[in-house]
């Protein structure tokens, strides 16, 4: 597919002004054990290597509150009530970029395979009703709001719409989303027609929203090449635990870089290896093709499971 003119001028602006563009990205997608093996989670991950902690995952309810990973209540009516289930959650996330580490970005996944989040999106966009749209009365402006305010240190919210792709909503929600404070980030398997018209929508209406792509290159994303996605972001290339070692995932990177530009890889899934060797053998992987941190895991940048498949 062509890329037009505008696409390339705002991935050479990214690619100039954008952090992103200083380091090298490794990065992870993490469930479960962060907040319910945090006794060793948290500090395994600060001193993986990797630099991205990609946090698995936000689902939005028909009502528009805010539930984690199908797992326990977040955000409902305008108020953050994770607290009551998993009260040492905030700070944990938190410290993900604190001390000795190596991680410079957080991020929250949105939505899955399998998952209603962008259904209820879309629906809660064209209902009347006063809680409805974007607006700052709307439900979903009041609880992402709420959600901005617990966790400060979160940097991007990453898009995994599975299943609905419905320019039309979802243009105007990651809009809201930039104006709450988030990023977005996208994690593409397939229609990329929809990825680009996206992508293109939310940055015309606020420049650098969307500023970085995960692409899916396993499971229903396998038959994917990285050099056939350019949206005019950063891309980063990621592969499954359960499909390669870290060796091979070493490997294909490498050939990657070899005939186009990406700027990092991932990996999904932390579940499947924590607590183990793996950790830092799959964030080391990456780190040799792109140069990112160091393998102690440290870095002077440091300051600033669920029931649903995939990404």
């Amino acid at each position: 597919m062509k890329k037009s003119k505008g696409l390339a001028l705002i991935g050479l602006w990214l690619l100039l002004v954008s952090p992103l563009a200083s380091h090298a990205i490794s990065g992870v997608y993490a469930g479960g054990p962060v907040y319910q093996k945090r006794d060793y989670a948290i500090d395994e991950l600060k001193s993986s290597g990797f630099t991205h902690v990609i946090v698995w995952t936000i689902h939005i309810e028909a009502d528009g509150s805010l539930g984690f990973n199908a797992e326990f209540p977040l955000v409902k009516d305008g108020t953050y009530i994770g607290d009551q289930s998993y009260p040492h959650f905030r700070k944990d996330i938190a410290s993900l970029k604190t001390g000795d580490t190596s991680i410079v970005r957080v991020e929250f996944g949105l939505s899955g395979w399998g998952s209603g989040t962008y259904d209820n999106v879309r629906d809660l966009l064209a209902c009347e009703e006063k809680h409805c749209g974007t607006g700052k009365e709307s439900i979903l402006y009041r609880n992402f709001r709420a959600l901005r305010e617990a966790f400060p240190a979160v940097d991007a919210l990453n898009n995994d719409d599975e299943g609905t792709y419905d320019v039309g909503s979802a243009v105007p929600f990651h809009v809201m989303l930039s104006d709450v404070g988030f990023k977005t980030a996208i994690v593409p398997y397939k229609n990329k027609d929809f990825w680009q018209s996206f992508v293109e929508g939310v940055n015309s209406a606020r420049g650098g929203a969307v500023d970085l792509s995960y692409l899916q290159v396993y499971d229903g994303g396998s038959a994917n090449n990285p050099c056939n996605w350019d949206l005019g972001l950063p891309l980063v290339a990621g592969l499954w635990s359960r499909e390669v070692s870290p060796a091979q995932l070493q490997s294909r990177l490498q050939n990657w870089t070899e005939s186009c530009a990406i700027e990092g890889g991932f990996m999904w899934l932390y579940d499947e290896f924590n607590n183990s060797p793996g950790v830092v053998s799959y964030a080391d992987a990456i780190n040799a093709v792109f140069g990112g941190a160091n393998p102690l895991g440290k870095s002077s940048r440091g300051s600033a499971g669920g029931s649903f498949k995939s990404p």
